[in-house]
């Protein structure tokens, strides 16, 4: 209690609180959690609980749903809550709109959200409580959230032990003391307990609803005489009720009354009087004697308008004393009567999986049914239903196909793709036809959110099926371009090509046409010829907004943004680049979103908006990701994030970005393994251990270090960088290579300043020629790259020292010097006050750069997201104002605080209006 209260109090200040409560049953956490919602209401908070149920895992978000929008005063107006659509990313939005309306709500009064016994939650509760804690946590919103660690899924576990590492306090429930269960009789009897009566209750080994139960039985059988302030054991021996076994009590019961208990153990823990009534074919006037004497004898109670079992340990001790065929037997009643009387199928889902026998027709249907409406928020959850569906199918049942070919879909889904594999080799071709086995390898082939290589297996077994209709045969070659494009495998993707294309010029499909020339496209980048690979790309984008194929069309867009900023049409790319987070946004699209501000990122990366990328990229490393990196997108973001930690000298993220990619180089696609080395090699040099870059370069073979470069997707100011490595690790061939590259590139796209320069800087560090760096820094000098152009300049002063021409190597460093400052490139920075100080110069920076802390210590983006939030919006209303997305406002959100120190909203609107005074 004193540590609740000490929470509470903290989250009254302004910021947020979770208290997670862990113990068996029966040691007290729902009667801990209720003192809790009494506590915070005398505090002033706005309270509201939920509980999860015992077969309740897969009904998504029922607890925290109960906890926001039910009771007589509901923390949040479920009308303001936007209905549901059927996307891929429901639960994504439906987070997001959670977000907002707490945020909303917090921002007028604290709010306390309780959480029961969350060991039975659903994959999504677990995702929520990973996400809008920490989203949450500069509100005045505490969270408690109570558990049995033994019985919670690995999705929970994880949630839980994300909130222990995140600051979240743990109360652990244990056994009482000896002492304590003292206190406990002292206080029921009224009186000390002579020794007899202690030696008995010692029995209860500490449990605290055991030791009420005897307490209580004791007095009412009269078993305790209470006289002199000494409560004295009258007769040695256990209440009845503690004594027997449940079997041995509800033999004791009457009929009626033993026959209600254990079908309302079938029903749930709570349940309604019809439903019990219909369980036993009886009217409920029938019913009235054996439901009171139910609730006489402590096993039921009244909760508003339903029944409820007392506690979980009787309701599971009822269970446990009935046969277990015979409890499968109700269990499988219950589950009809429950959607008789409008439970929904996911409702009664995991009841039916448990309880229905092979041939169960109705149990499949529903199992199905409760699938596909599991599969847009929980595509895992989905698979195993249908997997359980399958089983319990007749071999002839006509939803057998469907069933076999959702769960291919849901599992690849869920991100399980071993198991995926296996289940495709050994049930969709006995399930399906050719052409229908086809379909569903094209869903899978065209899953963005997959490893290419699972993408690039799924369209080889298609391709080897026979007889494909021929415009599903033109999909599949079409989109087995697409993916080995993106996985690094580029020879292979233009053998393809030529076949590829005259399946889509026979068929006259439009999506094979589009895909291959998004693939084309890529293979155009690859090999150099942006302006050919642009023309591609807006076919692609044209052909996608004919059609209203919003998805690819996206996609396009994404991948036109891109060649743009190649080709130094800077100023199109961003403006593309904000059109697609405002359509994203507009459309609800979370896949678009979270691929246009990871590109925001990059290209913030490139126009050296250094603080920007951080800020951005590192928002796109939330816990909703669950750690997986599969995209290629994904993989770029990260080298991206890990390359401005470089620039900006941020030791802890280069950590975390070396520990993505470590694992990255030894499994995946070799665009993904390609991605990785590059950054582990970029920050080995960045200490000056060239010899440990050369052999990150080297990760895939001696031979294969020259073919590292160009990545998937294209940096053109990669070139120096190898260079550099290359000359100092004394690898001319590698040195060679890469300047013959960035050379050949600039012959392919004429007139392109950025490309010539890159091919005259790789040169001059080669060669060791003044000449071409200089040529190189001009080029870049106004340009949209001024990252490129301080290491231009760099090496152009470092050049002039060795030739003995100090007075202009530091009028290049100085220049470099102050190219760095204004892009927050602070560890380059500190590299080029060095070279400075080695000519004798100790100049201070023509333009102050930025204090630590403060008002003044902001970015533009920071300020812009301070100021809005100071004003009372929401995340979500910033990131619609600002064209970002809700995680990147959080992470602006996060190093706002960090610079004015700190902790909450309420904080920064005092600041802002104290400023505005």
């Amino acid at each position: 209690m004193a540590a609740l209260g000490a929470q509470l109090d903290r989250v009254r200040s302004g910021v947020g609180a979770v208290v997670l409560i862990e113990g068996a049953p029966g040691m007290g956490k729902t009667r801990l959690l209720a003192e809790g919602i009494r506590m915070a209401g005398r505090m002033g908070f706005r309270a509201g609980g939920g509980a999860a149920e015992p077969g309740g895992t897969v009904v998504e978000l029922a607890p925290l749903m109960a906890a926001l929008f039910d009771g007589d005063a509901p923390l949040l107006d479920r009308s303001a809550l936007q209905p549901p659509h059927l996307l891929p990313e429901q639960r994504y939005w439906l987070l997001q709109d959670l977000q907002a309306l707490l945020e909303r709500a917090a921002m007028e009064q604290p709010l306390l959200v309780c959480l029961d016994d969350m060991q039975w939650a659903d994959g999504g509760t677990a995702a929520a409580l990973r996400a809008l804690p920490a989203r949450l946590a500069a509100l005045p919103v505490a969270w408690l959230i109570t558990f049995h660690p033994d019985q919670a899924s690995p999705q929970l576990s994880s949630a839980l032990e994300h909130l222990e590492r995140s600051g979240a306090e743990k109360i652990v429930l244990g056994p009482l003391d000896e002492a304590a269960v003292v206190q406990v009789a002292v206080d029921v009897m009224q009186a000390e307990p002579d020794e007899a009566l202690g030696d008995l209750i010692s029995r209860v080994r500490g449990s605290p609803f055991l030791l009420m139960e005897l307490l209580s039985g004791l007095r009412e059988e009269d078993l305790v005489r209470i006289g002199s302030h000494r409560a004295e054991l009258v007769e040695d021996r256990l209440p009845v009720r503690v004594r027997d076994s449940m079997r041995e009590q509800l033999k004791r019961m009457a009929k009626p009354s033993r026959e209600a208990a254990i079908v309302a153990a079938s029903l749930g823990r709570s349940f309604s009087f019809t439903e019990l009534a219909t369980m036993l074919d009886q009217s409920p006037s029938s019913l009235l004697a054996a439901v009171d004497d139910l609730i006489a004898a402590r096993v039921l109670l009244e909760r508003g308008e339903r029944l409820a079992f007392r506690h979980d340990i009787i309701r599971d001790a009822v269970r446990a004393a009935v046969p277990v065929s015979a409890r499968r037997a109700l269990d499988r009643q219950a589950a009809d009567v429950l959607l008789a009387a409008g439970a929904t199928p996911v409702e009664v889902a995991t009841q039916l999986a448990a309880s229905a026998e092979p041939g169960d027709e109705g149990a499949v249907t529903t199992l199905f049914k409760a699938a596909e409406a599991l599969a847009q928020s929980d595509p895992g959850a989905a698979a195993d239903l249908s997997r359980r569906g399958l089983e319990l199918a007749p071999r002839r049942h006509r939803l057998r196909g469907p069933l076999v070919a959702e769960t291919a879909v849901w599992l690849h889904e869920a991100g399980r793709v071993d198991e995926a594999r296996t289940f495709a080799d050994t049930s969709l071709r006995e399930a399906l036809p050719a052409a229908e086995e086809a379909e569903v390898l094209l869903s899978i082939a065209g899953m963005f959110g997959l490893s290419p290589d699972a993408r690039v297996d799924a369209g080889r077994q298609a391709l080897a099926l026979p007889d494909l209709p021929p415009a599903l045969h033109a999909r599949h070659l079409a989109c087995l371009v697409h993916n080995l494009v993106v996985g690094g495998r580029a020879d292979a993707a233009r053998e393809q090509l030529p076949a590829a294309r005259a399946a889509a010029g026979d068929s006259a499909d439009a999506i094979a046409v589009f895909m291959l020339d998004l693939a084309e496209g890529g293979l155009e980048v690859i090999e150099g010829r942006f302006p050919r690979a642009l023309a591609l790309t807006e076919a692609a984008a044209r052909s996608g907004s004919a059609r209203h194929d919003y998805a690819r069309e996206r996609l396009a867009q994404e991948w036109r943004g891109e060649i743009l900023m190649l080709l130094d049409r800077v100023a199109e790319s961003i403006e593309l680049t904000a059109d697609g987070i405002a359509a994203a946004h507009r459309d609800r699209q979370g896949w678009a979103l979270h691929i246009f501000e990871t590109w925001r990122g990059r290209q913030s990366l490139q126009v050296g908006r250094l603080n920007d990328a951080v800020a951005i990229l590192e928002g796109q490393l939330n816990p909703e990701q669950e750690e997986r990196q599969e995209s290629i997108l994904d993989v770029a973001g990260v080298v991206a994030l890990g390359r401005a930690a470089v620039h900006i000298g941020d030791a802890r993220l280069q950590r975390v970005t070396a520990r993505l990619a470590e694992p990255m180089v030894h499994h995946g696609p070799p665009s993904s393994r390609r991605q990785a080395a590059w950054l582990l090699a970029l920050q080995a040099m960045a200490t000056g251990d060239a010899a440990r870059a050369r052999s990150w370069l080297c990760s895939f073979g001696e031979q294969e270090r020259t073919s590292i470069l160009p990545l998937f997707p294209v940096n053109v100011t990669d070139e120096p960088r190898l260079t550099r490595i290359a000359v100092a690790a004394r690898d001319d061939e590698l040195a060679e290579t890469s300047v013959a590259a960035a050379e050949r590139r600039a012959e392919l796209n004429p007139g392109v300043r950025t490309i010539a320069a890159v091919a005259a800087h790789a040169r001059g560090l080669m060669t060791g020629d003044e000449r071409d760096l200089a040529r190189a820094a001009e080029l870049l000098d106004d340009g949209p790259r001024p990252l490129a152009l301080a290491s231009a300049l760099e090496d152009l002063g470092a050049a002039r020292v060795r030739h003995g021409a100090a007075e202009d190597a530091i009028g290049a460093f100085e220049r470099a010097l102050t190219v760095y400052a204004r892009a927050g490139a602070a560890w380059d920075a500190a590299r080029v006050r060095r070279r400075l100080r080695a000519q004798g110069v100790r100049r201070r920076l023509i333009s102050p750069s930025r204090p630590e802390t403060g008002w003044a210590a902001m970015t533009d983006s920071e300020l812009a997201v301070a100021k809005l939030v100071a004003q009372g919006l929401t995340n979500r209303e910033v990131a619609e104002q600002l064209f970002l997305s809700p995680h990147t406002v959080g992470t602006h959100l996060r190093r706002v605080f960090a610079k004015l120190d700190i902790n909450s909203r309420v904080a920064l609107t005092r600041l802002a209006v104290r400023g505005a005074r």
